[in-house]
């Protein structure tokens, strides 16, 4: 899981436990991983600015017996020559 700011130089803070992050929260440094379900939010922070409003995401992970795990690739539309 990535997080961006559209704010460059903004610093981001997240928490994984569905509590409202602060600037005390763990900071954002690179991708997060999710491996059971839980409920991400995060801030964006910058100097003279305000915080953010809260960013927030229910990542719901569900496991299946290996031998019925399947990929889906989405299929694309067919394109038609000009």
């Amino acid at each position: 899981m990535t997080i961006s700011s559209a704010t460059s130089g903004a610093t981001i803070y997240y928490t994984t436990d569905g509590s409202t992050p602060t600037t005390s929260s763990s900071k954002y440094a690179g991708p997060v991983t999710i491996s059971t379900t839980k409920t991400l939010k995060a801030i964006a922070t910058a100097p003279n600015l305000t915080n953010s409003a809260v960013a927030s995401g229910l990542y719901t992970i569900q496991t299946a017996n290996r031998s019925q795990t399947q990929f889906l690739v989405p299929r694309q539309a067919p394109t038609r020559a000009p």
